[in-house]
């Protein structure tokens, strides 16, 4: 995910340099809004009913639901109930028009899409550029387009961010299921409540522990929040092949030390200005993280018993104490 988020921070600078020659993005779009989409293009009244709460980007990305590019585009054409400075059910159109996902291509219907899914400037001015090299004979002829290929505000790459993270959750899901489904009946009862506290974990450390104060603070929680999922994912595989913590009592006890160590020095920090990290949030964090950690111990016990508690507690009381001294450093 930190290699996403760089991606998108990299797409917004180059997207930002990226003016066609010809009219304002106002003017065009002005005449644009003439274009009509095609009544066959459109859902019925019935299919509309059926679509009243439906997710166009979900349909479209086939997040959590199988990828249905007519779905999405029915979806997409029902009134827009969101409020937000952009419009994802226009984003999805314009995919669809530009690509010819499910749907003729129609690469001035997708312009018109652009200009009504909004957003800050310097976006739809990139995207009506990017739609315009996608014509016969131009540069990029022929290639897919996303509506995240253009984003330029703190706002949008939250959204963009997002994104990636649903669908990376519905991969990363399958291969714990997967897993899972070799856990006997108390292990997999365990083994819930270890998620569960998982989930806790990780809404903490992205709230609680992220700065919040920038524009691109969505996309950093989401980044965040992916890195602990990644990596109880990894370490769930590393210990499903054998690879299994090995601290002695005498270990765990010295990074204990180390981890109260770290948290004393948190707390005689100054209370910082320029941040949203508060030292209540951090302890907040630290009591639910307590928990999951806790929930490691007793999992472990029953899937690898020949592991003693101990080296599971320090195994992941590492971990944690490396998170509370970048924290700490962060800052002092």
């Amino acid at each position: 995910m930190r290699r996403h988020l760089s991606c998108l921070l990299l797409a917004a600078l180059a997207a930002g340099s990226v003016h066609a020659a010809g009219p304002s993005p106002e003017a065009e779009c002005a005449a644009l809004g003439k274009l009509a989409y095609p009544a066959v293009d459109r859902p019925s009244a019935a299919q509309q009913a059926a679509l009243a709460s439906c997710d166009a980007p979900a349909l479209y990305y086939g997040i959590r639901q199988p990828r249905d590019f007519v779905k999405a585009r029915h979806c997409a054409f029902t009134p827009d109930k969101d409020d937000d400075v952009f419009s994802k059910k226009a984003g999805v159109l314009m995919m669809l028009y530009a690509n010819g996902q499910g749907v003729q291509r129609n690469l001035q219907l997708a312009k018109k899409a652009a200009c009504s899914a909004g957003g800050a400037p310097a976006e739809l001015s990139g995207r009506l550029a990017h739609l315009a090299e996608l014509a016969p004979g131009k540069s990029e002829a022929g290639k897919p387009i996303d509506f995240c290929d253009d984003i330029t505000s703190g706002m949008m790459m939250g959204y963009c961010s997002s994104l990636g993270a649903a669908q990376g959750d519905v991969k990363r899901e399958r291969e714990i299921a997967a897993i899972a489904a070799k856990f006997k009946p108390n292990e997999r009862a365990a083994f819930s409540r270890l998620l569960n506290s998982l989930s806790r974990f990780v809404e903490a450390r992205g709230g609680n522990e992220v700065d919040l104060s920038g524009t691109a603070r969505g996309a950093m929680v989401v980044e965040e929040e992916d890195a602990q999922k990644d990596a109880f994912l990894a370490a769930l595989q590393a210990f499903e092949r054998g690879k299994l913590p090995r601290f002695s009592a005498a270990q765990d006890q010295a990074i204990d030390r180390e981890l109260n160590t770290v948290y004393v020095q948190l707390r005689r920090l100054p209370a910082q200005e320029y941040t949203t990290i508060k030292m209540a949030d951090i302890q907040a964090t630290q009591r639910i993280w307590l928990t999951y950690r806790d929930a490691w111990v007793e999992f472990g016990k029953l899937r690898y018993p020949a592991v003693p508690a101990h080296a599971w507690r320090a195994h992941f009381t590492q971990q944690r104490t490396a998170m509370l001294k970048a924290l700490l450093e962060e800052l002092n």
